[in-house]
């Protein structure tokens, strides 16, 4: 009987330490000319049952993102899990959304070595800070397939990972 139980908890053990630990990280930006876009935490803003908004908020606001399979992954309050997804349309300005569903997020995601974040997207030129709604700054990205003009009031923005410490 020992026997057994120690076969099952030495299986027990093995699943544990096989299934991969998600490395929960905020989106912070970095990079602009303009100090006040620097250091803005990356969030959310409500559209509609299924969509939000990529929008910079306060560090005590900001997201808990992950990766799964090279898809920025977000878990709301609710549980739900929304998905980072590059909507392509015809203006340089492109919009970032996060959608609750998990098949509509975009592919191709992934950390360089200074925790930038990048994406293998052949339509992205880069992350960009544009005025939002109210008083929030929006993310958005620059559609390289139909200009590289960045937009007025905009500015191009690095969006770096801080890994968040677990406790």
């Amino acid at each position: 009987m020992k026997f057994i139980t120690s076969l099952a908890l030495l299986a027990t053990a093995t699943t544990i330490t096989a299934s991969p630990v998600q490395k929960i990280f905020n989106l912070v930006s970095s990079g602009a000319s303009d100090e006040s876009r620097n250091g803005l935490y990356l969030s959310t803003q409500h559209e509609d049952p299924l969509n939000s908004k990529a929008v910079f908020r306060e560090k005590s606001d900001a997201a808990d993102f992950y990766f799964v399979n090279g898809t920025v992954r977000w878990d709301a309050p609710n549980g739900a899990p929304y998905a980072i997804a590059l909507i392509s349309g015809s203006n340089v300005q492109g919009d970032v959304g996060i959608s609750v569903s998990p098949t509509t997020g975009s592919e191709g995601f992934s950390l360089t070595s200074g925790k930038e974040l990048k994406t293998d997207n052949g339509d992205f030129g880069g992350w960009l800070v544009c005025p939002g709604d109210g008083d929030v700054q929006g993310l958005f990205y620059e559609n390289s397939s139909v200009g590289d003009d960045v937009p007025q009031g905009c500015e191009t923005v690095q969006l770096d990972a801080v890994y968040k410490t677990s406790s």
